[in-house]
């Protein structure tokens, strides 16, 4: 028979170590303080410092400051601007002589978190302010680190609309799989972009580049030169000629005289049998037949965008296998480097590109995010310093994946009119958390869920399948159920461990996961099934269409 937790989970309700810096002149009432915590009992950590600069650096290894509006190098709200300047200052509780409150009311105005005046505190009051200071700070980061979260995954879809658009292909035998990851951690605009078209005769149109040096300034020249290539291309410009007005293009929208551009370029025959591959001082694409990778010949290389106005770039025909697909990256894939500093370059990708291929057998095509996520798994793995962006585009045969993808965000024969379902199964790899998005993304989509709604969600169940990737270890399952003004996410994963709501570490670099899927949804709980478990979560909606 399953148990299930109230709503909220639960929580290690064990004492918390909450460690007090005093910063306090009068030895006396530093006596004091510290006899009044130990009549209660339940901080027994205070370090006391005389004046402000003794303080400042000890505030990292505290959680609050009981602060003396009276010190030697620092008077009144000056003091108090001081700690507050700190970056990541813990929680701040002013302490001051004034009967009138007046002062201490400023003081909470300008960023403490409370105030007592002394003669007025005993030590339940005491303690209790400390304790209710450092769950407010906590919640003040918490609610910093929500938001950021939420900017982030909002510039990940304006990064999604202008640099990586949705491909535009008509042939259901073919399919694109992408990849981009930033460079440097927190940036998320980046000089990385691609695109896929097929025109009207049936030719395919690939193109991927990567704009030098990083930021939004960059990212802007990236948009410009993917809309005017896909412009270019929908005109009916012939491949031949559209490097050189991209290189116009680049020349005349470039804030920086010595900004350049790479690209490589494939226009793929309607008879799927061979390729016209232009290359801008770009690495080669890489040429799958089967299971075997080969890069393609460079022999034709030309010089970057924006280098030399008025160069044209001579088209190389490649001949393709029956059974092929081609992946096409920026320089950030093989510019990573190991721990001795050598660089993975082509002939390391193409090192771990053929064990990736053949571990996933002759139809791994119909699970390219499977290998792609294999592949950068184990590129980090082998070369983790890496500083520059990167960007993957893998061609491949769709006519089975594109059957399995449907089959994963259809409504199901048990679904009513006002109730859709999304189930699908995980193995507990590092790549997993990514599909699941992706599958979560795709089936919101397809309901047309708001897209603050998508924000959220995207950030629960990511924060789930993290815990049951890094924690569970086992196959995991995903449930997630929509109905008018909710979405239900359910994974189901192999261990007993009990989920638990950690208290606030000021210390602790993660277990803060379910703070974040307790703040984003409007509640949590999990139940015991078998001999593993179900964490759900409810996510409010607030606009969707269940119309088939």
């Amino acid at each position: 028979m399953n148990s299930t937790s109230p709503v909220g989970g639960s929580v290690d309700a064990r004492p918390r170590d909450i460690r007090v810096l005093l910063v306090e002149d009068d030895a006396a009432d530093a006596v004091l303080v510290t006899e009044l915590f130990a009549d209660v009992g339940e901080i027994s950590h205070v370090v006391h410092v005389q004046s402000l600069a003794e303080a400042e650096p000890r505030l990292r290894e505290a959680d609050c400051v009981l602060l003396d509006m009276n010190l030697p190098d620092a008077v009144g709200l000056g003091a108090l601007a001081r700690l507050l300047a700190v970056e990541g200052h813990p929680a701040v509780v002013v302490l001051t002589g004034d009967v009138d409150e007046t002062r201490g009311r400023a003081a909470v105005a300008a960023g403490a978190e409370d105030y007592l005046i002394k003669g007025r505190v005993d030590g339940q009051l005491l303690t209790r302010a400390v304790q209710y200071a450092v769950e407010r700070r906590h919640a003040e980061r918490l609610a910093t680190q929500l938001h950021q979260a939420r900017v982030h995954e909002q510039e990940n879809r304006r990064l999604g609309r202008g640099l990586l658009p949705t491909p535009l292909l008509q042939d259901a035998t073919v399919a694109v799989t992408t990849r981009y990851e930033p460079g440097r951690r927190q940036l998320l605009l980046g000089g990385d972009f691609y695109d896929t078209i097929e025109t009207d005769d049936g030719t395919l149109h690939v193109i991927i580049g990567d704009v030098s040096g990083h930021g939004p300034d960059e990212a802007a020249v990236g948009v410009s030169l993917r809309i005017a290539w896909r412009t270019l291309i929908l005109a009916g410009v012939p491949a031949g000629h559209v490097l050189p007005v991209l290189d116009r293009v680049l020349v005349t929208e470039r804030h920086d005289a010595t900004l350049f551009t790479t690209v490589a370029m494939v226009s793929v025959s309607a008879d799927r049998r061979h390729a016209d591959l232009y290359l801008a001082g770009h690495p080669p694409p890489l040429l799958i037949d089967g299971t075997t990778p080969a890069p393609l010949p460079d022999h034709a290389l030309g010089v970057p965008l924006g280098v030399q106005v008025g160069t044209t770039w001579a088209a190389v025909d490649v001949p393709l296998p029956p059974d092929w697909a081609l992946l096409l990256y920026t320089d950030g894939l093989i510019e990573a480097r190991n721990a001795a500093g050598e660089l993975l370059w082509t002939d390391g990708l193409l090192n771990l590109l053929s064990p990736t291929l053949a571990e996933a057998g002759r139809d791994w095509q119909t699970r390219p995010d499977t290998v792609l996520d294999s592949l950068l798994t184990k590129v980090d793995a082998l070369a983790p310093i890496r500083g520059d962006d990167r960007a993957l585009a893998l061609l491949t045969s769709a006519s089975t994946s594109q059957g399995a993808a449907a089959a994963t965000i259809s409504a199901h024969p048990q679904d009513g009119p006002e109730r859709r379902t999304l189930r699908h199964r995980y193995a507990p790899d590092p790549g997993a958390c990514g599909q699941v998005r992706r599958d979560v993304r795709s089936f919101l989509a397809r309901w047309q869920v708001d897209e603050d709604t998508v924000e959220d969600a995207l950030l629960v169940v990511s924060e789930l399948a993290s815990n049951a990737v890094d924690h569970a270890r086992t196959p995991f399952g995903l449930t997630a159920t929509l109905t008018p003004g909710n979405l239900l996410v359910e994974v189901t994963d192999g261990s007993p461990a009990e989920p638990r709501l950690q208290p606030f570490d000021a210390r602790a670099e993660r277990g803060r996961g379910l703070q974040m899927v307790q703040g984003l949804s409007s509640g949590w709980s999990f139940r015991r099934e078998g001999a593993g478990k179900t964490v759900s979560a409810d996510v409010t909606v607030a606009a969707m269409n269940l119309d088939p």
